[in-house]
């Protein structure tokens, strides 16, 4: 086969379509079908390859063009904060990088393995390193490959069982087979018109059908929420500008009038058990003495209004001794002191506050990662947007609303923690009746950012089967519901609300109790193979 593929065009040719198809394959556009052929030009690239180094240059144009092409919004073309930007671009150009690791592995198995062998092991590959790309600070997991399924949820309900890596598994399976027929029929050791032409291809299409029949078997009790007690929650979208909110201007009272307009006008609806604001919609430390006035102003309307109040908002923690290396020092003082993004629910007629801290950063854009190793970097990078380098949290909070006689408990995720599924699912083993989500997204605009956001959330919502209440700063707030449908969406930079009710579920699917097994089960597998490799000698490289 090498003698049809030569050129450095046709390299070029092969990287930039595998990175086009892979893009259009996420949202904001309502299909992934493209995610199903998209890596059949880059098996092709693959075994054009003539060492490291050329494989390495290849599969970084692969996916800096599907970087590109999914998060060019992150560096907030439509604000005007500097670091922001300078982020965002540095993101998209390092990030395909850590793409490269599984393409040099799978060049390294092509090296020591045959066709079929190399592409059985390049799943195992690829789930590897989306799972372990999710662990540390400086993870990204924006761009799992089973986040390109969202539009089509009917067809994905096995990932309560195998979380969102048995989606990438089943995509990246497909293209791998779908690349061995072609290959195998462009050697002509397949004719097309012929027994094992049929028997392939209709093996080729029952991978494809089984994992949709088991999902539609799934989906045989798809109205059983219906049968668990439910909360009314009301999700207010205030819609104010993520960049203008922290100066001065309004005082802090008045921006807190504000936003409270939209509870008030959700409470003269049907009673509510619940109002959702986004995150840090208060953007001041109101929990701080300075702000007494306007924390006994707020205590005292929920007071009186007698619904509950969830919302984002900026809290300290101050230390006097025993203080992580990334606090910042009270200078000629032996006080430091940490800033985190967080949330809180506020009871009626209830004197504690519960609060909830955020744990998973948005690397660079909220927080240096391993700030605690570099601290000198505190002072030296920072934004001038908000509040720069949020601490860390080590919450496990999960919110107890027992207003109006029930017992709803809620976890309060905040934006980019939508993206960890199994820091997600520990929520639900403690008792988390469903999820809320509140986030901020108008950081980047009316660009296909938020709206991935929200789609990536659906898979949440079917993994441990919890409904979902998604409250956006500029939108888009929505419902989930535990099979991962999306109902009640906003419209992107709107004031408004929507109210909707909310299934209160208990029980654990197997991915809750398991989390990220199957992905564990891959490694392994990969491990073996790689082993192997270092016993194989013998080079098989066609």
């Amino acid at each position: 086969m090498g003698k049809y593929f030569y050129s450095r065009k046709q390299n070029f040719i092969l990287a930039v379509l595998t990175g086009i198809l892979l893009a259009l394959s996420f949202p904001p556009i309502p299909t992934g079908v493209t995610a199903f052929v998209a890596l059949v030009p880059f098996f092709f690239l693959m075994e054009r390859m003539k060492s490291a180094a050329q494989a390495f240059r290849f599969s970084y144009v692969t996916f800096l063009f599907f970087n590109f092409g999914t998060v060019y919004w992150i560096s907030g073309w439509w604000g005007n904060d500097p670091w922001l930007k300078v982020a965002g671009i540095a993101v998209n150009f390092v990030h395909p990088l850590l793409f490269t690791l599984p393409s040099l592995f799978y060049y390294l198995f092509r090296r020591r393995y045959p066709l079929t062998i190399s592409l059985i092991a390049f799943p195992f590959i690829w789930i590897t390193y989306e799972w372990l790309a999710q662990l540390p600070e400086l993870s990204f997991p924006w761009l799992i490959l089973g986040n390109s399924q969202t539009y089509d949820v009917e067809k994905i309900q096995f990932i309560t069982y195998t979380g969102i890596y048995g989606a990438s598994f089943w995509v990246v399976s497909m293209n791998a087979f779908l690349f061995w027929l072609s290959w195998e029929f462009l050697s002509m050791r397949i004719k097309l018109a012929s027994w094992r032409a049929i028997i392939y291809v209709g093996f080729f299409l029952l991978l494809f059908a089984v994992p949709q029949v088991v999902s539609h078997l799934l989906m045989k009790n798809e109205d059983e929420d219906a049968e668990y007690a439910s909360v009314t929650i009301g999700i207010a979208q205030p819609n104010v500008d993520p960049y203008d909110k922290w100066n001065e201007g309004e005082t802090p009272l008045e921006k807190l009038k504000e936003l409270i307009s939209l509870y008030d006008s959700i409470a003269l609806d049907a009673r509510s058990d619940l109002v959702l604001f986004p995150e840090t919609a208060i953007p001041f430390l109101i929990m701080q003495p300075s702000y007494e006035t306007e924390w006994n102003w707020l205590k005292h309307h929920v007071d009186s209004v007698g619904i509950p109040l969830l919302s984002g908002f900026a809290d300290i923690v101050w230390f006097e001794r025993d203080a992580p290396p990334s606090a910042r020092k009270i200078a000629g003082s032996p006080y430091s002191y940490l800033t985190y993004n967080s949330s809180f629910l506020l009871l009626p007629n209830k004197p504690e506050v519960q609060i909830y801290h955020k744990s998973r950063l948005t690397p660079l854009s909220e927080r240096i990662p391993y700030l605690d190793a570099v601290p000198f970097l505190q002072n030296v990078l920072s934004w001038g947007v908000g509040i720069s380098n949020w601490g860390l949290g080590e919450d496990t909070t999960v919110f107890k609303n027992t207003a109006h006689g029930k017992n709803a408990n809620v976890w309060a995720m905040i934006c980019y923690e939508t993206l960890y599924p199994e820091f997600v699912s520990g929520f639900s083993k403690r008792n988390a009746n469903y999820f809320s989500i509140i986030t901020n997204d108008g950081w980047f605009g009316n660009s296909s950012g938020p709206y991935q956001l929200m789609q990536y959330a659906a898979m949440r919502a079917i993994e441990n089967r919890r409904n979902i209440a998604r409250c956006a700063n500029n939108g888009i707030s929505c419902f989930i519901d535990s099979y991962g449908r999306i109902t009640q969406k906003t419209t992107f930079g709107t004031r408004g609300c929507i109210k909707g009710s909310v299934s209160l579920r208990s029980g654990l699917t197997f991915y809750t109790e398991h989390g990220d097994m199957f992905a564990e089960c891959c490694a392994i597998v990969f491990s073996i193979f790689f082993l192997a490799t270092i016993f194989w000698r013998h080079n098989v490289a066609h």
